[in-house]
């Protein structure tokens, strides 16, 4: 299966997504929260237009209706079966427009919006320098780009742990933090822009409970190649394997690395 095929197999509708939003709510150990964190550095004041690239399910948006008073929010997605799970998802706000858009063909004139909002995505685009450049292009002079991303120390436990159980799985970490993580993100966009930043939110997983995390780990089908080799009985006795971690140690602690890069526009 090529990238693209397994993207659009990962991405085709919410339930992946769904899977892993679970865990961290679950087992986070920052109790501000992912969302919250998120919102804080956006920023949003009427009267700005912000577009959103690969959306997703843009649950973090539902019931954000103050956050929004003012606000032209543009919802977008490449996948038609998010963009209508983010359709229910944010039905009743105000303001909010949804329409199919490839990152690296941003079908509107130079600076439209006010702010680009790219969560957990770009290190999923072909050519992430032609998507850049759309961005860029598209912001408004002193508009701004929101990018979250992992860091190069995300999830060491989780990776060892998976190693252990069989040296031929790739999570497929290194991969994310190398086309666009909190490193190579930051060098990737001063290409283009002229301030950037980097904000880490500080956070951890200790997961009591083996299934959510057994199902974390086969929701990254088409990233990666852990559904390649955990598969048929291998999978159950995956399960047990942490099972048995949990059971003996009584949690898994799992350190997190993400955050968000901000860039704006002179």
């Amino acid at each position: 299966m090529g990238k693209e095929d397994g993207l659009q197999k990962q991405y085709a509708t919410a339930q992946n997504l769904n899977t892993r939003a679970a865990v961290h709510a679950l087992f986070s150990t920052n109790r501000q929260g992912w969302g919250k964190w998120v919102f804080e550095q956006y920023c949003l004041r009427p009267g700005m237009s912000v577009l959103e690239l690969g959306c997703g399910s843009a649950s973090m948006w539902a019931g954000r209706a103050g956050e929004l008073r003012g606000v032209k929010l543009l919802l977008s997605d490449f996948s038609q079966g998010m963009l209508q799970t983010a359709r229910e998802n944010t039905r009743g706000l105000p303001g909010v427009s949804y329409e199919q858009i490839d990152a690296q063909d941003i079908p509107y004139p130079d600076a439209s919006f006010d702010m680009a909002i790219a969560n957990h995505m770009l290190y999923h685009v072909p050519d992430l320098g032609k998507a850049l450049g759309e961005i860029f292009r598209t912001l408004k002079p002193g508009g701004r780009l929101c990018a979250t991303t992992l860091g190069e120390k995300n999830m060491p436990e989780l990776i060892e742990l998976l190693r252990q159980f069989d040296p031929a799985i790739d999570f497929a970490q290194e991969g994310i933090t190398d086309a666009f993580g909190l490193e190579s993100g930051e060098a990737r966009l001063r290409r283009h822009f002229d301030h950037v930043e980097v904000r880490r939110y500080e956070d951890s997983l200790h997961v009591t409970r083996a299934q959510p995390l057994v199902d974390y780990v086969l929701s990254s089908q088409g990233i990666g190649n852990v559904n390649d080799v955990v598969t048929g009985e291998k999978a159950a006795r995956f399960a047990r394997y942490i099972e048995d971690i949990i059971e003996r140690d009584g949690a898994i602690d799992i350190t997190k690395d993400a955050g968000m890069l901000l860039a704006q526009k002179a």
